[in-house]
Order: C-alpha cells, then sequence, then structure tokens
C-alpha cells in the first residue's frame, strides 16, 4: 500500500506541520468523521483571527453520504474535482459574508479573513491526521441555489478526509500524487529591509 508523503523542502526549519501539509486527491471514501471531529474542525476557524474580531465567514461542512454532499459532487464542482473530490469524508463550503450591519464589506478584506479561517483549520485537520484540498474549480451559483446561500460569497471548497493509497487511482491522479512538490524562488516570495525591484 503506497499512501505518498511529500515534506516541503524548506530553505529554512519549519514546524513539521506545515512542512508536512500538502493536498492530496486521493481519499479514503469509507472513513466518515465523527461529529467530535467536525466541531474541532469548525472550532478551527470560529477562533481565527479576522479584522475588528468581526469574524465574515459562514463554513457549511457536508458529511459524505449526505443528499447535500453528493449534490455538491454532482452540480458544485467543475472538471476533474468532479472525478475525485467525492472520495473525501467532507466538504467544507467556505462562505464571505458580503454586508455588516447593513453596509457593504469590502471584498479583499473580507476574503483575506477568510483565508485565515480556513487555513487554520486546514492545520487542524492536519494535526487529527486528516488532508485537506482547497478547490477553485466550483460552479457558486450551483451552491448558492443548493445550499440557500445569501448575503455571502462562495469562496471555494475544502476537501478533507483521510489520504488514501495509491492502487486504486488512475494513472492521472497517481501522476498527479506522485509530482514534485514545487515553489517559486524565495526571492519572489519575500524580501528583508528593501523595497520591491
Amino acid at each position: 500500500m503506497t499512501i505518498p508523503n511529500k515534506p516541503a523542502d524548506t530553505s529554512a526549519q519549519l514546524a513539521d506541520l506545515i512542512r508536512n501539509r500538502w493536498s492530496p486527491r486521493i481519499f479514503d471514501p469509507t472513513h466518515l468523521l465523527s461529529a467530535e471531529q467536525i466541531q474541532s474542525l469548525g472550532e478551527a476557524a470560529r477562533w481565527a483571527p479576522s479584522s475588528s474580531n468581526q469574524q465574515p465567514w459562514h463554513v457549511v461542512f457536508l458529511t459524505q453520504g449526505s443528499k447535500l454532499f453528493q449534490e455538491i459532487s454532482e452540480k458544485g464542482l467543475t472538471g476533474f474535482n468532479q472525478a475525485w473530490a467525492p472520495s473525501c469524508s467532507l466538504y467544507a463550503v467556505m462562505l464571505a459574508r458580503q454586508t455588516e450591519k447593513g453596509k457593504a464589506r469590502d471584498q479583499a478584506g473580507t476574503y483575506f479573513d477568510l483565508g485565515l479561517a480556513s487555513m487554520q483549520m486546514v492545520m487542524q485537520a492536519e494535526a487529527m491526521g486528516l488532508k485537506s484540498h482547497f478547490m477553485g474549480g466550483i460552479v457558486p451559483l450551483e451552491i448558492e441555489k443548493t445550499l440557500n446561500v445569501k448575503d455571502h460569497w462562495v469562496v471555494c471548497v475544502i476537501a478533507i478526509g483521510k489520504q488514501a493509497s495509491l492502487e486504486a487511482a488512475s494513472e492521472d491522479l497517481i501522476a498527479r500524487e506522485t509530482a514534485e512538490r514545487t515553489r517559486l524562488p524565495s526571492e519572489s516570495v519575500y524580501s528583508v529591509d528593501k523595497p520591491l525591484s
């Protein structure tokens, strides 16, 4: 049984939780999460930092086997995501609130706050021995309709579950799972004590 483990090849020492986090697409479809595990993921998002502590997000968790999980799998995902994502244990549909006390929210700032909540939840999943995969390949209008979403932007869906072995996967999926992890060079991503060139 081959389950890929792909720690990041970093240029500085990082916490193992960060080095070992990556986004597989092969999950165990028989692995179900307990109510307590889902609550832990929700609490991780709830305690994320946000501007003025406004917490402008809502997470809709959809569990493997539920009617809504099936509907999002069929209508709410695009292209290749439809082929692999339904094997995960849980979808976390990430929503960003459009208004605050009757006034329109700044979309960039709201998305930033949601990103913090999303990443905090993903790191909690990693600490629980689970894996996750952010999906931007979604159909927001279908998700809005299915989940009765109002006054929120549908930003992404995160697949969460137990990573599974490569044996039963397609050649295309195996190629993606075993591909080398790459990043832009350090100087393209951060700098110290100098302006941008």
